[in-house]
């Protein structure tokens, strides 16, 4: 089975957000933004993209601000996503590996119970 290919206009979307001022603020704080899923509510243009970043594994969703009007040309970060976009990668990333660690710390021994 091959995989769903996305609609030209979601590539098209896809490459104007990522020129847009805030996917570039999130990548000068260290994240490195990758893949995504698209929501496109009946139209080969999506109104949100949401994607992880690679290092530290948070999600940022972006609004397409022209959706309405058949447009792609103008992308802001979610508000639900702005706290998390305050904070830089390496920042988030290390306090995922201090609770990684502290999960680590209380997990038994293998081939212990």
């Amino acid at each position: 089975m091959e995989p769903a290919k996305a609609p030209h206009g979601t590539i098209r979307a896809r490459a104007i957000l990522e020129r847009s001022r805030d996917f570039a603020a999130l990548r000068s704080r260290g994240h490195h933004l990758i893949n995504g899923a698209t929501l496109t509510c009946a139209s080969d243009l999506p109104w949100q993209i949401q994607m992880r970043c690679a290092r530290c594994r948070e999600i940022f969703w972006f609004d397409n601000l022209t959706w309405s009007a058949g447009g792609a040309d103008r992308w802001r970060l979610s508000p639900e996503s702005r706290s998390a976009a305050a904070v830089g990668c390496a920042e988030i990333a290390a306090n995922l590996a201090i609770a990684d660690g502290r999960q680590a710390a209380f997990a038994p021994a293998r081939g212990q119970r």
